[in-house]
C-alpha cells in the first residue's frame, strides 16, 4: 500500500460514526479522498495477475459500488452487462458515474433477488447476442446470495471466466475492505474441478449405448479438465462416441472418418499412454476402422446405380449384416423392441438379397430369364434354356406354396419380391439356406411365416401397438438362427466378426 492511501485510510478509521451525520461525512471521505487510491493502487497490485484482455463482461450489482469499479477499472471492458436488482439501481447509477461509461458501453437488466431465472435467461441472451463469443468473463461481487449463485451456475454453463473482488482485511464495523486488501480471484469452471464426476456422467450416457448424448458432454469437457494428459485421453473417448454416433447413424462415410482420427491419434501418442484402455484395444479399433472403410464406399455405389454391386460384394455386405445385427441388439438393450424389431427384419431381407444375388436375381427388380442356377444343387436345370428354366421354377414355387398356405395359390412369380417369397424362391432353388431335404424343404419357411406375422403387428410395420418384449425375443431368436446358418453357409466367422463389430464400452468391466 502507498503512503499516502495508508494516511489516509488511518483518517477514515479515526472518524466518528455515532450519528447519521457523521456516517454520511465518513462515507463522503471515502469517496473523494480515498476511492481513487483504492483504485489505482488494485489496478497496479493486481494487473500482472490477469490472464488475458477482456471485451465482454457481465457483472451483477448489488449495495455497494466499490468493488465493481475496481474490476472495471482493471480490465476496462468493451461491452458490459449489469444486472441489477430494484433496490441496487442506485448502486448501478455510482457506478456509471464513477467510470464515466458511455452509454454505448453497456447495457442494464433489471432481475429478481431470489429467482435464479432471471440472471440464467439475461446470460444465455447476451450470449447470443454478443455472437456467442470464445471467452466472456462474469464478475459476481456484488448482489444478493441469488444473485450470486446463479451467475456462478450461469457461468459454468456457458463456460464463463469467473471472477470477483476478495479480501482477507474485512473491517466489519466499517462495512468495507480495509483500503488496499482487495485482490482479483478467479474461480475456475466447476468442470474443471468436477472433471471426474462429469466424465463418469459422459461414461453412464456411453454405457447406456447414448453414443451422442456422451459426445455433447466429452465435447465439452475435454477442453475443461486441466490436466493437458487428461484431456487427452478424454479426446480419444470424445473421437470413439462421435465415431459410434455415426456408425449407428449409419453414417459409414463419417464414422471412417472419425475412426481413422481415432487410430491416427493413438499411433501418434501411444507410448505417452500404454495402459490407456482404447490403447489396449487399438487392434480392435484398427479392424473396425478398415470395416467402415469398406462401408463408405456404400453411398457412390448406389449413386451410381450399382446396388446389385454392394449385395454381391462381400467385403461390404458381410459387415454391414453384422453392424445391423448389431444396431438390433442395441435397440434392444434399450427396451426399444420395436425398433429392434425392424432393424432384425432388415437383417433377415439382407440374408435374402444376398444369397438371391448369388443366383443373379436381384429382390426390387427380379429378371428371373438371368437366372444362373447352382449346378451341384438343381443339375436338372444345366441343360434348360432360360424360358424352360423359369417354367420349372414357376412349377418348384408353386408347389410350394401349396405346401404352405394351400390349394388356392397362384403359380405368378412375383415382381418385385417379398421376404417370404423370395426364401421360397431359395428354397426352391434349394438353396442350403432355407432347404434341408425335399420333404423337410416347408418347416423353415412356415416357422418364418410365423414370425413374420409377428413383426407386421408392429407400429413400425403394419400394426397399431407396440411390439412385446415375448414376441420381440421370439422373431429375433429365429433370425439369429437363420444368420448363423447364413455364416456357416458363407463360411464366415459368426463368433469372431460380431466381436470386432461390437461396441467398446469405456470404463466397463470385462
Amino acid at each position: 500500500m502507498n503512503e499516502i492511501l495508508r494516511e489516509k485510510t488511518q483518517k477514515w478509521k479515526q472518524l466518528e460514526r455515532k450519528t447519521f451525520e457523521q456516517r454520511a461525512k465518513a462515507d463522503l471521505y471515502y469517496e473523494t479522498e480515498l476511492m481513487k487510491l483504492i483504485e489505482e493502487d488494485y489496478v497496479e497490485r493486481n494487473q500482472d495477475s490477469v490472464r488475458e484482455p477482456v471485451r465482454y463482461l457481465v457483472v451483477s450489482v448489488g449495495t455497494s459500488y466499490e468493488p465493481i469499479v475496481l474490476n472495471i477499472s482493471l480490465f476496462n471492458p468493451r461491452d458490459i452487462l449489469f444486472l441489477y436488482t430494484e433496490k441496487s439501481e442506485q448502486t448501478l447509477d455510482k457506478v456509471v458515474e464513477y467510470c464515466n461509461l458511455k452509454a454505448s458501453a453497456y447495457e442494464k437488466r433489471q432481475v429478481s433477488e431470489v429467482d435464479p431465472i432471471d440472471v440464467y435467461k439475461e446470460v444465455k441472451r447476451v450470449y447470443l447476442k454478443w455472437g456467442r463469443p470464445r471467452k466472456m468473463h462474469i464478475d459476481f461481487t456484488g448482489g444478493t446470495k441469488a444473485m450470486s449463485a446463479a451467475c456462478a451456475l450461469a457461468g459454468a454453463m456457458v463456460d464463463l471466466q469467473m471472477i470477483y473482488v476478495a479480501s482477507d482485511d474485512y473491517l466489519v464495523d466499517f462495512r468495507k475492505p480495509n483500503p488496499g486488501s482487495e485482490r482479483l480471484v478467479y474461480i475456475e469452471n466447476p468442470l474443471a474441478v468436477f472433471g471426474d464426476l462429469e466424465s463418469e456422467k459422459a461414461l453412464e450416457l456411453f454405457a447406456e449405448y447414448n453414443f451422442s448424448g456422451a459426445k455433447e458432454k466429452l465435447e465439452l469437457l475435454k477442453e475443461s479438465v486441466p490436466g493437458p494428459e487428461e484431456r487427452q485421453e478424454l479426446n480419444f473417448i470424445y473421437l470413439l462416441a462421435q465415431g459410434y454416433s455415426q456408425w449407428d447413424c449409419l453414417d459409414f462415410g463419417m464414422a471412417y472418418n472419425t475412426m481413422k482420427e481415432l487410430c491416427h491419434q493413438l499411433d501418434r501418442d501411444g507410448r505417452n499412454f500404454v495402459h490407456n484402455e482404447l490403447m489396449l484395444q487399438k487392434d480392435k479399433l484398427i479392424r473396425q476402422r478398415d470395416y467402415m472403410e469398406e462401408l463408405s464406399h456404400i453411398p457412390e455405389l448406389i449413386r451410381q446405380k450399382k446396388q446389385s454391386e454392394v449385395l454381391k460384394n462381400r467385403k461390404i455386405m458381410i459387415p454391414l449384416m453384422f453392424v445391423m445385427n448389431g444396431n438390433a441388439w442395441t435397440r434392444e438393450q434399450q427396451e426399444k423392441y420395436d425398433m429392434a424389431t425392424l432393424l432384425t427384419y432388415r437383417l433377415l431381407e439382407m440374408i435374402e438379397q444376398r444369397r438371391l444375388s448369388r443366383y443373379e436375381l436381384f429382390v426390387s427388380n427380379m429378371h428371373y430369364d438371368k437366372l444362373v442356377p447352382n449346378r451341384k444343387r438343381t443339375p436338372e436345370l444345366a441343360d434348360l434354356e432360360p424360358r424352360e428354366r423359369i417354367e420349372w421354377l414357376r412349377s418348384e414355387v408353386l408347389q410350394i406354396k401349396k405346401e404352405i398356405f394351400g390349394e388356392k395359390v397362384s403359380s405368378f412369380l412375383p415382381n418385385p419380391v417379398s421376404l417370404l417369397d423370395g426364401f421360397i424362391l431359395l428354397s426352391a432353388l434349394r438353396d442350403p439356406i432355407v432347404y434341408a431335404e425335399s420333404k423337410n424343404r416347408t418347416v423353415i419357411l412356415k416357422r418364418m411365416r410365423a414370425m413374420v406375422y409377428l413383426r407386421n403387428n408392429s407400429i413400425f410395420a403394419h400394426g397399431l401397438g407396440p411390439v412385446a418384449k415375448a414376441d420381440y425375443e421370439k422373431f429375433r431368436g429365429f433370425v439369429l438362427m437363420m444368420f448363423q446358418q447364413f455364416c456357416k453357409i458363407e463360411r464366415i466367422n459368426y463368433e469372431d466378426t460380431g466381436e470386432t463389430l461390437s461396441w467398446i464400452i469405456p470404463g466397463k468391466e470385462a
